[in-house]
């Protein structure tokens, strides 16, 4: 959960370079190095005339640092910072493919909790619809014979409780890809939001999905995730999880000191902004 929030546009500063911001540089410091490596460029330290500081780049998003610092970067418009918001987020549904509606963001929310409200919204439609589940193996003991026994395996471990017995059999659940990949993207959303409604969302969500396994490695889930007619739903929640997890995407950013962030080029051109 963030409890520092800072707000500027493309091509600000974001900090001097002072023992009063040590903290806050060492963390941009990291984002800085990340930015330089792979060329998406969200900050950038310089140093003019002995004035040393962070600016941010051409690349729009968030980033919330593990000290409760969010860092917002709007598009530079010649509007308000209300319309670089807005320019920012319709950014977001369009890679997403979530249809951007300016009522759905309040005057009082970043770019970080619209993204989180459009993941909560999103997720809790898809429970209301029904979860989607699959048959999947399992093999367990029992006290009466569903399935198929496994004979060595009932020796082994039975010999001595003879009242049980060991056997593979299908379940039909809801623990596969695309419910584990949503559970893991609650937990990491859950811990960021400071909105009520969000929150309240996310818990639900979190709740409905307690029979999902939390994966252990989230990208490899994203190659078992199968696309037909009736995964379709899950579509614009997949597409937001994969702008969170994988690195493919090109929009997050992974570090030491970041719990969550993304970065990307705006593609509306300056003071073009989305109306209702």
């Amino acid at each position: 959960m963030y409890t520092r929030h800072i707000c500027v546009s493309a091509n600000e500063v974001i900090a001097d370079y002072s023992p009063e911001n040590a903290g806050l540089c060492h963390m941009l410091s990291e984002l800085d190095e990340l930015c330089a490596a792979d060329g998406r460029k969200a900050v950038s330290f310089s140093q003019i005339n002995g004035n040393r500081r962070f600016t941010a780049g051409d690349h729009c998003g968030f980033v919330c640092f593990t000290d409760g610092t969010l860092v917002e970067i709007l598009p530079h418009t010649d509007g308000s910072t209300e319309d670089a918001r807005k320019m920012l987020c319709a950014e977001f549904c369009r890679r997403c493919g979530y249809e951007f509606k300016p009522s759905g963001l309040k005057p009082d929310m970043n770019f970080l909790e619209y993204f989180i409200s459009v993941f909560a919204n999103e997720t809790m439609k898809i429970i209301k619809s029904g979860v989607l589940s699959a048959y999947a193996s399992r093999e367990e003991n029992m006290t009466s014979v569903h399935g198929t026994i496994l004979f060595s395996e009932n020796i082994r471990r039975n010999l001595v409780h003879r009242e049980r017995i060991y056997v593979r059999h299908d379940v039909f659940t809801p623990d596969r890809a695309e419910n584990r990949i949503i559970k893991a993207a609650a937990k990491k959303l859950q811990k960021l939001t400071t909105d009520p409604h969000s929150s309240h969302h996310l818990n639900e969500a979190l709740s409905f999905l307690d029979e999902v396994r939390l994966p252990h490695d989230v990208n490899a889930e994203f190659s078992r995730c199968i696309n037909t007619r009736n995964t379709k739903k899950y579509s614009t929640i997949l597409n937001i999880c994969r702008m969170l997890f994988d690195k493919n995407e090109g929009t997050a950013f992974f570090g030491k000191y970041i719990l969550c962030a993304q970065f990307f080029k705006t593609s509306e051109p300056a003071g073009d902004v989305p109306q209702e």
